[in-house]
């Protein structure tokens, strides 16, 4: 179902190859999750859910993708690149889109995402793409949920824990925009240097799984 609460900012190519605990240790997840049992954590954040570039650093990325991070401002020109530069590739990975849920977002900062995303293509999300969740980042795209440490102190770790673990979803995404939408103010307090936090949605555009297989090709 569309809303007209969202502006979307762009899209991407996520891994979905790599193995949760070359990057998800145990270790990491203490420090930065809500849900210890979360297998692969997603994000808005590319240190929490790495693009393609950064997972298979023998691809090049473009100079320019679009105005807000290293978001494509062009789906069409995404799935191009990736259809040319990973025409034998086996690396599955997974397009998606980035909404920001302007409703819960104050009017003086709406101006600028708004001036960002102005020129996406194409500009409003399709009803057929699949939501992941919400995740709650800075404007940087630092995400609050997974990315800014819950520190040491267990008592206060284990309370939000308790308050916000049961609305997580297996992606550790937010399925609902009521506690996102705490969770986003909480962050503003318990991340100062960060704030101001947004709620961001995320969706699955398509799957891009490997077309190709060594077993069925061969060489003359």
């Amino acid at each position: 179902m569309m809303s007209s609460n969202e502006l979307l900012l762009g899209f991407d190519a996520r891994e979905t190859w790599l193995g949760p605990q070359d990057y998800w240790p145990d270790s990491r997840k203490k420090m930065y999750l809500l849900r210890y049992d979360v297998v692969r954590p997603l994000s808005i954040d590319t240190s929490v859910w790495r693009d393609v570039f950064d997972a298979d650093t023998s691809l090049q990325r473009p100079q320019w993708t679009g105005p807000i991070q290293n978001l494509w401002d062009n789906l069409a020109t995404l799935q191009e690149y990736m259809d040319t530069v990973w025409s034998e590739r086996t690396l599955p990975s997974w397009i998606i889109a980035l909404t920001l849920q302007v409703d819960v977002c104050e009017s003086e900062d709406l101006l600028e995402w708004y001036a960002r995303a102005s020129n996406i293509i194409p500009s409003l999300r399709d009803p057929a793409w699949v939501f992941l969740g919400y995740d709650v980042s800075d404007k940087w795209l630092l995400s609050g949920l997974s990315n800014c440490g819950y520190g040491t102190n267990e008592s206060e770790i284990q309370i939000l824990r308790d308050t916000y673990a049961s609305d997580l979803n297996e992606h550790h995404l937010f399925d609902s925009i009521e506690p996102a939408t705490a969770f986003r103010m909480l962050s503003d307090e318990r991340v100062q240097e960060h704030a101001p936090f947004f709620v961001f949605g995320i969706w699955l555009i398509n799957k891009e799984e490997s077309l190709y297989s060594p077993e069925l090709s061969w060489k003359g």
